[in-house]
């Protein structure tokens, strides 16, 4: 079973202009009209199954990855007249046909991400996708049997890929970047913690990636991580959620570059605030559903100018009478969640570091030069 099944894709393009897709016995597209109401379906594709991802490139076009019944992987632009789907992958053997796609968008192509199992191993695929012939499908790295899903964020050039690994029987979660096509050699840490988490990922306006790693059913504790790219480093775990939070799923979120995370309840949502040292719980607040709205999971992805403060991974979303966030998203936006010596503290350290590592890079230029 996929670990994105029944997860609604949301694209807000410039304009404004919103759009979902979904699978419902195939893949269909609807967009929400200015009285906040969906306006009626549009069929994308009957061969669709639930495995799917959807992705708002920078020009506002849309696109659409997906495996269809014969076990191939699909690539359309959701956004032109309909043609032929161009095929990605085409297994010849039953039984190891890819699943959890992903598509992402860096240095001006589109790539797509997936999880092919061979030789009783899950092995983590990538491939660009560029003119009529696509680039062979490249391994970056076997994902433990257990293990649910993998993250992938981008900074529109760099791709950051993460997922579990096992060596010797030690769990590790590992990053690996992904630039020009050629994937950089693994970061990894300790993971002391269920194999089968979904993992997620947002990439920060500073460059610093947040990965959560958390039970769909709320039944394990929820973990995040932070990854400092520059110095290509993980932070430690700290824990969020514990089975004591009530049972429902998670999502990453970021807003003014702070990272929240979600849970989902029956009847509430939970909202925790992460402190930017990543040390401990910042704040956490309980907001609860009212009337007859519906939360969904969903991907949210958004060129809107009011949205540039907010960044997520999955977060929840209402399909009551149209669509919106369960959490006031003005008023996070607007508070403060730091006082400014410990912004100013952090932004000094940062430029220690940097300033460290341009030293050690210039001693080592000199040691190099020296006749």
């Amino acid at each position: 079973m996929p670990s994105n099944e029944n997860i609604r894709y949301i694209l807000k393009n410039s304009m404004g202009v919103t759009t979902c897709i979904w699978y419902k016995n195939g893949l269909f597209m609807s967009m929400l009209d200015k009285g906040n109401r969906w306006g009626p379906p549009f069929l994308l594709s009957d061969t669709s199954t639930s495995d799917f991802s959807a992705l708002l490139e920078t020009n506002d076009a849309i696109s659409a990855c997906y495996v269809d019944y014969s076990g191939r992987l699909l690539y359309i632009n959701a956004c032109e007249e309909k043609k032929e789907p161009k095929v990605l992958l085409e297994s010849r053997i039953e039984g190891y046909s890819p699943y959890n796609v992903r598509l992402v968008e860096a240095d001006g192509f589109i790539h797509a991400f997936y999880i092919v199992s061979h030789n009783r191993k899950q092995l983590l695929t990538y491939q660009k996708i560029e003119g009529p012939e696509s680039m062979i499908p490249e391994v970056e790295g076997v994902i433990i049997r257990e293990g649910q899903s993998y993250a992938v964020s981008t900074d529109d050039v760099n791709i950051h890929l993460f997922f579990l690994t096992d060596v010797q029987g030690i769990s590790l979660l590992v990053h690996r970047k992904i630039y020009g096509g050629k994937a950089s050699k693994p970061v990894t840490t300790p993971f002391p913690y269920s194999a089968s988490m979904r993992l997620q990922s947002v990439m920060a306006d500073d460059g610093l990636l947040y990965i959560l790693a958390s039970p769909d059913d709320g039944r394990d504790v929820s973990v995040i991580y932070k990854f400092d790219p520059v110095l290509n480093k993980f932070s430690k775990g700290l824990e969020v959620y514990n089975s004591s939070s009530g049972q429902g799923s998670d999502s990453l979120i970021l807003i003014n570059n702070t990272p929240y995370v979600v849970r989902s309840l029956k009847s509430s949502f939970i909202l925790t605030r992460i402190s930017r040292d990543m040390k401990s719980v910042a704040d956490e607040a309980r907001i609860d559903l009212a009337g007859r709205d519906i939360p969904l999971k969903c991907k949210y992805q958004s060129n809107y100018k009011r949205d540039r403060v907010f960044k997520c991974d999955l977060t929840p979303m209402l399909f009551g009478n149209g669509l919106h966030f369960p959490f006031d998203l003005k008023t996070l936006i607007a508070q403060k969640t730091e006082n400014d010596a410990d912004d100013k503290k952090a932004f000094n350290e940062r430029i220690q570091e940097l300033e460290g590592r341009i030293e050690f890079l210039e001693n080592t230029i000199r040691e190099i030069l020296r006749p």
